[in-house]
């Protein structure tokens, strides 16, 4: 793609828990890919920051859905850190995702079963304080101009998924997409997802006329 070409990002990257786990029933999907050592993980993920800080215009914004193997949890703070320090991009913000149904099965006498997971907004460091978004102004100060909008919050209540039936079970909902899209993405938005899975982010565009670009690598996923 063209140096800053695209509005931004909504995706959902392999969380590396292809190793067997005792608390779920199901392969959870790009077994063969996502099987790393955290520095292998952490280096894969930054060389993709690094494309999506080119390809993403200055004003940008990427809402990347991370979760975690409850072997290693830190993973998404320690890349997120990573993130910030090797490349041009930075957190905005941290969405919370509350889904329908928690996982894992209470198996673990010490973890919890997780109802919840992150978004991460990522932007670019020079526009922290001025990348776009899609938040509607509720009204005007008059006397100093100053705007107050509508109220939006960092908790998102959405589906797990939509139920496809795929070798990919780690899948998101369209329920996630559309209000993430309602907050961080006017109209005319261009929206890629580099792990376009089942396409429920392309769904998500296609029902709210926003532009989409997608990238699987597994076909079988895709046309399933």
């Amino acid at each position: 793609m063209p140096n800053k070409f695209i509005s931004g990002i909504i995706t959902s990257p392999p969380y590396n828990i292809t190793t067997k786990r005792k608390d779920v029933y199901y392969n959870n999907g790009y077994s063969d890919i996502d099987n790393l050592t955290e520095e292998e993980y952490i280096e894969k993920r930054l060389l993709e920051f690094i494309e999506f800080e080119r390809i993403l215009k200055d004003d940008g914004v990427i809402c990347y859905n991370l979760s975690y193997h409850n072997q290693n949890p830190i993973l998404p703070t320690l890349l997120m850190v990573e993130i910030h320090k090797r490349t041009g991009l930075t957190m905005a913000d941290t969405i919370t995702w509350k889904k329908t149904h928690a996982i894992p099965f209470q198996t673990s006498p010490t973890k919890l079963s997780r109802i919840c997971e992150l978004v991460y907004i990522i932007v670019k460091k020079d526009s922290l304080n001025s990348f776009r978004t899609n938040k509607v102004v509720s009204k005007v100060n008059e006397k100093t101009g100053q705007k107050f909008y509508k109220n939006y919050t960092n908790y998102i209540e959405a589906k797990n998924n939509d139920g496809i039936k795929s070798k990919l079970k780690a899948a998101y909902s369209e329920d996630l997409v559309s209000k993430l899209i309602d907050i961080y993405f006017p109209e005319e938005s261009l929206i890629y997802d580099p792990f376009s899975g089942l396409g429920t982010t392309a769904r998500s565009c296609e029902k709210l006329n926003r532009n989409y670009i997608g990238s699987e690598i597994d076909s079988e996923i895709y046309q399933s």
